[in-house]
């Protein structure tokens, strides 16, 4: 019962630590490591060895025990290996052995930095012809409900489901932007446009959105290596002194259809033109 509790209690730290939220752009070259990331967290990203975007990833979306999730990091080589991997490749007890280091902790998601955008154009009605050789009117029925998507920036797709979960806050982050995860909103207007001669036309929607960022992080519980004099238990990234970390070159991307103050879809609409065959027209 006392692990446990002290666990959780390790894990509220964590999500506490999220919420302390560095709203920044993220860095686009190597350097060393940089102090007070997102959630406080240390970069090393071109400090360690290896490829630290890859390992934030694989060492995040392994499943989560009562203990936290488990890495080993090859410091002379920069291989990593998750849980299960290293005991079944390296050595068959979670115990450190030559170069290759342990580590356990807490993985959590902290907000990187935000920017509004539009979104594609899409057609919310259907194409409407006039082969006449005069003006004609017709009323337009349009139609558009939001969306809500998400992508990484490293390893496999993301689930709608997990990526609800990260940007909702339940999976250990906190947001300071209302921006309409888990909100949906659509509408249907009917509108009357002019159709010149030998033209069809459509209604198309262009939908202004909210990008959220965030980078997963890691917070360290304890870490541990043995050069063959025993081993020897620290409780900071590598005897750092910094106990949160994240790789800047990992980051997920949560957009989102923006919401008006009334709930309705935020956006452009707008009427566009194709000519058609005149051959097809009446001349």
């Amino acid at each position: 019962m006392r692990s446990v509790l002290k666990s959780a209690l390790k894990k509220s730290a964590l999500v506490a630590a999220s919420t302390a939220l560095a709203v920044s752009g993220l860095m686009t070259v190597a350097g060393p490591a940089q102090a007070a990331g997102p959630g406080g967290a240390t970069n090393i990203r071109g400090v360690d060895p290896g490829n630290t975007d890859s390992m934030i990833e694989r060492l995040c979306n392994q499943e989560t025990s009562l203990t936290g999730v488990y890495g080993a990091l090859n410091v002379d080589t920069g291989e990593f290996k998750t849980h299960d991997e290293y005991l079944r490749d390296v050595f068959g007890l979670w115990e450190p052995a030559g170069p290759w280091e342990l580590f356990r902790g807490w993985c959590g998601y902290a907000q990187a930095s935000t920017w509004s955008t539009k979104g594609a154009a899409v057609r919310t009605s259907p194409w409407i012809g006039n082969r006449g050789s005069k003006d004609d009117k017709e009323t337009f029925v349009s139609s558009y409900g939001t969306k809500t998507f998400a992508k990484k920036s490293v390893g496999a797709s993301i689930s709608l489901s997990a990526a609800k979960s990260i940007f909702s806050g339940t999976a250990g982050g906190s947001f300071t932007y209302e921006w309409g995860w888990e909100k949906s909103s659509s509408f249907e207007r009917r509108s009357e446009k002019t159709i010149p001669p030998c033209t069809q036309v459509a209604v198309t929607w262009t939908p202004y959105q909210r990008v959220v960022r965030v980078n997963p992080v890691f917070y360290v519980e304890d870490y541990q290596w043995n050069k063959g004099d025993g081993r020897k238990t620290v409780h900071s990234w590598r005897d750092r002194g910094y106990r949160t970390i994240y790789s800047y070159g990992y980051y997920i991307d949560g957009t989102s259809d923006k919401l008006l103050p009334n709930g309705q879809p935020d956006g452009r609409e707008d009427k566009v033109e194709e000519k058609l065959d005149p051959k097809t027209c009446a001349q």
